[in-house]
């Protein structure tokens, strides 16, 4: 069901965590009924993308073994055999077996783009869709994406972060690509507890998987406008 009625949610500041107004988000973008056919077709057709597509088995033709005719053709009293390198002889190749390349399930453009606005209404609904004024940060140190982390209340949560400016955040992402999964060590008092990697891109390269995966989707203002404008229905 389509919901045109825009929604609300606060803006918060990327540095302090304190709000600093209230927003309406596009509720067709942003406040729509989740599918759960839609998510499960655009997680499959990501899934292949993921995969290394290398899985293969050898034909007649790379099998190791003789050419020649093993028995004659008449006279045995047995079924014809012409080679020895058949599938239903013992180091035989594999019939119909997997061959290199893409198996990418068909979807259409209009439903993967359901899909996406489907993924961001359940983070808006599941309350786990934080929207900052920017994620702009002074420097790449990870000790400042920390503090901003903290603020924001998901220190040690995977989170997906997306931009709307066309410039990649630098900062942003040098510091984001400091942080590991860690394990609690309650031995160690400089060890940040529970910590999760964390994912930064545009909003131009969003899709499915990553929203789904993360806990949290931090989007500044920017990559708002960006998303209700290139997913807006009419």
């Amino acid at each position: 069901k389509k919901m045109t009625q825009a929604v609300e949610c606060f803006v918060r500041s990327f540095a302090r965590g304190t709000p600093l107004g209230v927003a309406a988000l596009s509720g067709g973008v942003f406040g729509g009924a989740p599918r759960r056919d839609l998510l499960h077709r655009a997680v499959l057709y990501e899934t292949a993308w993921r995969a290394q597509a290398t899985a293969a088995a050898k034909q007649l033709a790379q099998v190791r073994g003789s050419t020649r005719k093993p028995f004659p053709q008449k006279g045995r009293g047995k079924a014809r055999v012409g080679t020895l390198r058949g599938p239903h002889f013992v180091g035989g190749y594999a019939a119909h077996g997997p061959t290199p390349g893409m198996r990418l399930p068909d979807i259409q453009t209009k439903v993967y783009d359901a899909a996406i606005r489907s993924a961001l209404s359940t983070k808006f609904m599941q309350n786990q869709l934080i929207v900052v004024d920017s994620l702009h940060l002074q420097d790449d140190r990870k000790s400042s994406l920390q503090q901003c982390l903290a603020a924001l209340g998901i220190q040690g949560k995977k989170s997906y972060f997306l931009y709307g400016s066309q410039e990649p955040l630098v900062g942003l992402t040098r510091a984001a690509d400091k942080f590991s999964t860690k394990s609690k060590d309650p031995d160690s008092d400089d060890l940040v507890f529970g910590e999760k990697k964390l994912l930064v891109t545009g909003a131009n390269l969003i899709s499915v998987l990553p929203v789904l995966e993360n806990e949290f989707l931090v989007v500044d203002k920017a990559a708002v406008e960006f998303l209700e404008e290139m997913y807006m229905v009419d």
